[in-house]
């Protein structure tokens, strides 16, 4: 059962600097297109999350210990976003396709973390069941979802992106507590 005075965070990976400028500037035009404008207040960057764990507070240094080692460990990378999925027509996202990056960062991640943390949001984010994507509106209503479908298929796919970090955040309220480079 969950514990409610546990907070819950999140392991992201991001990329260059050309794609997040690709990713920004959709998310811009969905969100002046459609009035959805939550990930744009949110503050929330383009990323793929790779694992989601809940501590409690006082365990937040260890946990970025944790990360931060893990992370020292790990190689830049790349991935190839080929299509534009959806999740029950209320979030949009950019599809990667599931490559051996991601998949082993993914199952290392867990394998270091979950014997000290709490898998969070409901497990999604564990190796066998991770979809990995890149969220470009949610919470979206039927017209917004097709507005937004229409602006994202402006997207020149393939689009391949670079991975250069891996970055910490707490959820609710959303804020980055740190970024790790990954080496080259």
């Amino acid at each position: 059962m969950f514990d409610s005075s546990l907070i819950t965070y999140a392991v992201s990976l991001h990329f260059s600097q050309k794609v997040n400028e690709i990713v920004i500037s959709t998310l811009h035009a969905i969100a002046d297109e459609t009035e959805n404008r939550f990930m744009i207040e949110k503050k929330i960057p383009p990323h793929i999350t790779i694992g989601a764990f809940h501590a409690a507070r006082e365990e937040e240094a260890k946990l970025l210990q944790f990360v931060e080692e893990f992370s020292q460990g790990q190689k830049a990378g790349s991935v190839q976003f080929r299509e534009v999925g959806n999740f029950n027509g209320k979030v949009l996202f950019l599809k990667p396709e599931k490559n051996l990056f991601l998949s082993e960062i993914n199952k290392e991640l867990h394998t270091l973390l979950l014997p000290e943390f709490e898998k969070a949001e409901n497990g999604y984010y564990l190796p066998d069941i991770w979809f990995p994507h890149t969220t470009l509106a949610t919470r979206l209503n039927q017209s917004q979802f097709s507005a937004a479908k229409e602006i994202a298929k402006k997207i020149s796919l393939p689009l391949e992106a670079a991975i250069e970090e891996l970055a910490v955040y707490q959820c609710s309220p959303f804020f980055e507590l740190k970024k790790f480079g990954l080496s080259r």
